[in-house]
Formats: structure tokens, C-alpha cells, sequence
């Protein structure tokens, strides 16, 4: 028999939590679940995002500490309809993801104040979830996928905590790490043979500046990025290994001086595309046929962290391997350098072979030579005099050009110049400040220094800009480069040689050619960095945490490499190579291999049907018969707040519903003395069979 629905205002809920049987613990546990779901997200959204997101978790920690009511429609509705336009103004700049993002956790922060039955609670986890997975576009690292695990127990504990109010907190959170656990091999074998789909969105591209080098460098730039330990990339050799100082990674070639700073080249001139469809190299003269190349050349892979710019590194003489790299359209430029077709907003994985004795560019045309020598009029008049009178003393061809470059590293070497990661302030970034006045400077300042006298004497010069070096990872036996081995240097143009680099470093600071960052640099790089949470910071004098820093990188150096790089053309590699295997078995045993898989899969079903049926046996608790019926008695608009007794409940029952409340009472009584009273075995097998007789008439008059 049903009854009517008979709710009194006056005793109408003030809080969520109240709307529905959630425990306090469970209130508390899940505005923390949210805090931590979108901290997640932080640094992705916009601060007026971050602001509604604050108002809202504030505003529900002041209703669980009863200091404020539940907002109404109306204050829930302005929230709303603010976060909205806010977004429809600033979509444009977002982005399709970005927007998407932020419409999403509006969704899930505002969805909190509106948990008035179970189905809400659902939603909110799962909204919850949505947001943890979305994280992972942008942190795929194994410590972030580490965290991201814990977060996700811990939602599962509010889910079972749910359930069962009465169990101690670390009962539910012990639960919810085995189900956890027991899931892995499911998701292990989804991650393998579940088809991988590309992505409907781009990662936006808003942090353009914040990592790595720049297409545009100023002096003292990359003495600013030298204080960094942010990883710029790792690399993975295949047999041979350069020596340090050949270790220059390639990233950007500045061809062009406004007095100021050195750019690029017009254009990007990019050629020699390679055709990743075909698995073909596409080879222009201009660069050299790899069949006749000669000399030493080194394979590896290079695995880049997201820098949100199209650069890529290499060594000299660099070719891409388009039958390894999958998925990547990459560019050969003319400058030598690598530049990929998509900004580099994840980890990216690509093959070089480098030919690091091949000459670049024995013959360039008139434009790229007249383009080399070009510096801008009444620009650092003091070099160019000195330019000048090197010019006047070494003729002009390529003997007397090799004696004057000598002649400018050699000042350099035996002059008062000083390798500094704090060097003075320049006025207007004067190279002739520098040369003639401070000669305190790092990689940039003799770099540019150097080019603009070779351009200023007649011969084409430039600046280049990468990297120097990298840490070697016995580990995983692969070199790690930082953002604090940045570096840059100058390349010369000679008659028959083609381009020469010639690094002013070496004049000044041999050690960090050879063997990296001298200790005095790194004592400077320490005082003046800003990451006190750098473990790379306090290794270097302390070979304990060295050894633990260098482990964990190899850890997640191979996170990155197996299981970031499972890319969609490894998987279709993966299962191409298990169909082969299959099909090279002979027929009588690979019907066999069929017979034990379907043998072994049919007592693995039997034994979850069996696991199933002796949990479907066990006995519920009584408290959960009693969240039944509290339940019940919800859909007919009597609530149960979770300070009110079972005892106190019975007279609201006897007010609200009387038809029931005679059995009610009994129920309760029992439930009473099942939850709260020391009975015998005896004692308890009788009272739990009256409490559930009774449960089952009051569930048939509801």
C-alpha cells in the first residue's frame, strides 16, 4: 500500500548531507575529494575560474561547520549564469579544451549544492572522475600518475564510506586500495589491446613562454634559463656514444640583429619534408644523400618534454628516422635545425641519426651570405672599429680569416673576461658594454659578442642556440639535459669548409665544454634558483641523494618511454607481431594454445560466478536493512537528519506516517538492540530474525 507523500517544511533540510542520509564524515571527505580533484587542474584554469571554485568549496565548509545556510536557487543560478558568460567571453582565447575544461568543473562545483537525492551523489563522483582523467592531457609523468592514484582511492573510499557509515575510515580506505588493485589487470590489458583513437582537441598553447628557449634572444636570456632545473629533454644512444664536448644540441639558429636581439630567420625556410605516410625519406641536395655520407654518425632517440613550441634537438649533421618515428611530421630546415609541424605540448618521441663529421653548407648563395653579414647601422660602433682594425691586419681569405678568429678567442682566453651566471646589467644590451667594460658575462654574451665582430670584420657569422652536454643516468643508461644546460654559440662561414662552429665558451670556461658546470657555476646556479623543491639542487654535493634523484629519474624515464610512448602505431606493431606468433604455430599446437585459453577462461568465469553467489550469501548487516527502509521512507518525504536518534525517529514517523508506526517502532526497538546492546548468541539470533520479519512487513506497506 502506498501513502501519500507527507513532507513538513518546518523539518525540511538545510544541507545536503541532510537530504540524504551522508554521514558527516562523508560531507567532509567529499568537499575534500573535490579540493584535491580540481587542484589537479589548477594550473589550467583561469583565475576567475579559480575564484567561483574557492567561493564554492569556502561556502560548502561553512554549511558543514554550520556557520551558513545551503544557498537558494537563486545564488546558485547568478553562479551559474556569471561562470557562463565568463566563459563564452573568454572561449575564443581558451580554446576548445581549455573551454571545455572550465565548463566542466563549473559543472562539478556547482553540482554540490544540489545533492538532494542518491542519483546527485552518483553524478558528482563521476564528474569527479571526469576531471581527475582530464588532468592527464597535460601531467603524464609516473610521480603525477603516482598521485592521481591515491586521489582516485580516495574517492573511492567516499563512495564505500556511503555505504557503510558505520566502518572506521581506514577500513574503507584499505577496501577501496584492493579494488583498486584488482582492477590493474584489467586496465593493463585495456592500455594494450583497446584501440588507441587520436584525440577531438588540440592542447592549447598559451605557455608558449614558460619553457625552454626562445625564437627571439636577448643578452643575458639564457644565463636566466641556466637557473632552471626543469627538464629540456632526454636522450638515448644505440651503440656509440659522443664524448661530452661534442654533445651540442642544435635547437635554433638566430640569422638576424636589430642591435638588441638575434632572430630567426625569415620565413622558418623550412624544406626537406619527410614523408611519415610512405615511411620514405625525402633527401634535397642541399642537405646530402645519408648512402654516400661519411665518417662518424651516432643513432639515438630523443624524448622531449612539452615545451608549447615547434623546436626539436639534434646533433650535427642531423636526419630524422621516419621508419622509428611514428606519428611526428617533422621538419629538416635549412639552417640545419629540427622543427615539428605541431607545437610540442606532450611528451614527444623521435629517431635521429647524426653525422657529426659531414661539412654544413660548403656552398651558400649570395642572399644567405649578405644575410650573415648584416648588422644594423650605428650598432656597438667600438666593435665595429675593432672589427675594423682585425680586418685591416688579416687578409681576407681563409687562412687570414682562421688567423683572425684565433686572434678574438685568444683575447678572450688571456684577457680579464669572466663565465658568469650573474653578470652586470647592460645598458640597451651594449655588446660594447660588455667587451670593452664589464667582461662578466655567460654563453650569450661572448656568443653574440663574437658573432657581431665576425660580421662587423666580413665574415658571415651567426648565433645558435641549444643545448650543451647532459647528465648520464647509469640507470637507464640514457643522458638527461636540463634547462640549465642551455646554451648558445657562433658558427662562421669559410670558403670550403661551409659552416664552423666556433664556441667562445671554450676560450673562457673550458670545464663546462668538457665536463659541464664548474663547481663555481653551480654554487651561482644555487644561490640564484627559486626551486627550493629541486632534488637536482641539493645532489650535487651529497651523493645519497644523488643516487635516489637519479633512480627515480630512470623510473620515470622508462614510464615515459613504454607506456607515455605506446603510441597507436606501436599498438598496431604489438598486435600485428602477436597475430604472427599465432599464425607461425603449427596447427595441432595452435589448437592446443586455443583449447588450454578457452579451458583457462572458463574456470576463471566459474570462480567469479562462485565468488559472487558465497558474497550474495553473506548475511547484510542490520544497519544496512535500516538504510533500506530509511530510504523508503526518503521517497515518501520523510528524512531521517543524522543527529536524530532511531528513538526520536519513531515519534516523527507516529506524527507523519501513523499507519506504520507501530511496526516502525518495533523495527526500530530491535534495530536498537542489535545495534547498541550486549546479547548473547542465543539473544541475538532471535532478535535478528524478529528484525528482519519486521523489516519485510514494513518493506510491503511501502
Amino acid at each position: 500500500m502506498l501513502f501519500k507523500k507527507r513532507l513538513n517544511k518546518n523539518n525540511s533540510a538545510s544541507t545536503f548531507q541532510q537530504s540524504f542520509n551522508l554521514s558527516q564524515q562523508s560531507v567532509l571527505l567529499l568537499i575534500i575529494c573535490q579540493f584535491v580533484n580540481l587542484l589537479t587542474l589548477s594550473f589550467e584554469l583561469s583565475w576567475w575560474m579559480l575564484s567561483i571554485i574557492a567561493i564554492c568549496l569556502g561556502w560548502q565548509l561553512s554549511i558543514f561547520k554550520k556557520l551558513t545556510q545551503k544557498p537558494n536557487k537563486v545564488l546558485i543560478g547568478i553562479l551559474s549564469v556569471t561562470g557562463c558568460i565568463l566563459l563564452a567571453l573568454t572561449s575564443q582565447a581558451l580554446g576548445l579544451l581549455s573551454t571545455m575544461l572550465h565548463l566542466l568543473c563549473l559543472s562539478y562545483v556547482l553540482k554540490s549544492f544540489e545533492l538532494n537525492k542518491r542519483s546527485d551523489f552518483y553524478q558528482m563522483i563521476l564528474l569527479g572522475l571526469f576531471v581527475l582523467i582530464a588532468s592527464l592531457i597535460f601531467q603524464q609523468s609516473l610521480y603525477f600518475a603516482i598521485i592521481l592514484s591515491l586521489i582516485i582511492i580516495f574517492n573511492f573510499t567516499l563512495i564505500i564510506g556511503y555505504f557503510a557509515p558505520s566502518k572506521k575510515y581506514s577500513t574503507n580506505l584499505n577496501m577501496a586500495a584492493k579494488i583498486f588493485l584488482q582492477s590493474a589487470p584489467l586496465a593493463i590489458c585495456l592500455f594494450f589491446v583497446f584501440p588507441k583513437l587520436a584525440p577531438l582537441w588540440a592542447v592549447p598553447t598559451a605557455k608558449s613562454a614558460k619553457t625552454g628557449l626562445s625564437d627571439s634572444v636577448k643578452v643575458g636570456d639564457i644565463a636566466n634559463l641556466a637557473l632552471s632545473d626543469e627538464l629540456a629533454f632526454r636522450v638515448k644512444f644505440d651503440n656509440q656514444v659522443p664524448a661530452y664536448s661534442q654533445m651540442y644540441w642544435r635547437t635554433i639558429v638566430m640569422e638576424r640583429f636589430d642591435g638588441q636581439s638575434w632572430k630567426t630567420g625569415l620565413g622558418g625556410l623550412l624544406n626537406d619534408r619527410l614523408d611519415n605516410k610512405s615511411g620514405r625519406n625525402v633527401v634535397y641536395q642541399y642537405f646530402f644523400d645519408p648512402a654516400n655520407a661519411s665518417g662518424k654518425k651516432f643513432d639515438y632517440q630523443v624524448i622531449t618534454s612539452p615545451t608549447y613550441q615547434n623546436w626539436l634537438y639534434a646533433l650535427d649533421l642531423a636526419r630524422v628516422d621516419t621508419n622509428r618515428t611514428q606519428g611526428n611530421e617533422i621538419y629538416h630546415r635549412q639552417d640545419y635545425s629540427l622543427y615539428s609541424k605541431k607545437p610540442i605540448t606532450q611528451n614527444t618521441s623521435y629517431y635521429v641519426t647524426s653525422y657529426v663529421e659531414m661539412p654544413l653548407a660548403i656552398d651558400i648563395n649570395d642572399y644567405s651570405y649578405q644575410r650573415n653579414l648584416d648588422i644594423p647601422e650605428s650598432s656597438n660602433p667600438r666593435l665595429v672599429e675593432k672589427a675594423q682594425g682585425l680586418r685591416a691586419k688579416y687578409t681576407n681569405d681563409k687562412q687570414g680569416n682562421a688567423a683572425l678568429i684565433q686572434e678574438v678567442l685568444t683575447t678572450f682566453n688571456q684577457d680579464v673576461y669572466r663565465y658568469t651566471l650573474n653578470p652586470p646589467r647592460l645598458d640597451n644590451n651594449s655588446l660594447d658594454q660588455f667587451y670593452f667594460e664589464t667582461k662578466a658575462g655567460f654563453c650569450e654574451h661572448f656568443a653574440s659578442s663574437f658573432t657581431f665582430l665576425m660580421r662587423a670584420a666580413g665574415i658571415p657569422s651567426r648565433l645558435v642556440t641549444g643545448y650543451m652536454g647532459g647528465e648520464y643516468n647509469a640507470q637507464g643508461s640514457y643522458f638527461s639535459v636540463y634547462q640549465r644546460d642551455a646554451h648558445a654559440w657562433s658558427e662562421v662561414w669559410l670558403k670550403d669548409k661551409g659552416w664552423i662552429r666556433v664556441d667562445p665558451t671554450a676560450a673562457i670556461n673550458p670545464e663546462r665544454v668538457e665536463r659541464g658546470f664548474s663547481d663555481e657555476l653551480l654554487r651561482e646556479q644555487a644561490a640564484s634558483s627559486s626551486d627550493a623543491f629541486s632534488l637536482l639542487r641539493y645532489s650535487n654535493n651529497n651523493a645519497f641523494i644523488n643516487a635516489i634523484r637519479l633512480q627515480l629519474e630512470a623510473l620515470d624515464y622508462n614510464w615515459t618511454r613504454w607506456v607515455i610512448g605506446y603510441t597507436a602505431d606501436k599498438q598496431n606493431q604489438f598486435l600485428a607481431q602477436l597475430a604472427l606468433a599465432f599464425k607461425s604455430l603449427k596447427d595441432i599446437e595452435f589448437i592446443s594454445v586455443i583449447k588450454s585459453g578457452l579451458l583457462l577462461l572458463s574456470a576463471l568465469i566459474l570462480w567469479w560466478v562462485i565468488r559472487q553467489v558465497n558474497a550474495a550469501r553473506q548475511p547484510h548487516s542490520n544497519n544496512y536493512f535500516y538504510q533500506l527502509i530509511l530510504e523508503k521512507l526518503s521517497k515518501q518525504g520523510v528524512h531521517k537528519p543524522l543527529d536524530m536518534t532511531p528513538k526520536d525517529f519513531v515519534l516523527v514517523i507516529k506524527q507523519q506516517l501513523p499507519e506504520i508506526a507501530f511496526e516502525f517502532a518495533k523495527f526500530s526497538q530491535l534495530y536498537s538492540s542489535l545495534e547498541y546492546q550486549a546479547l548473547d548468541d542465543k539473544q541475538k539470533q532471535v532478535t535478528s530474525k524478529a528484525f528482519k520479519q519486521s523489516y519485510k512487513r514494513i518493506q510491503g506497506k511501502l
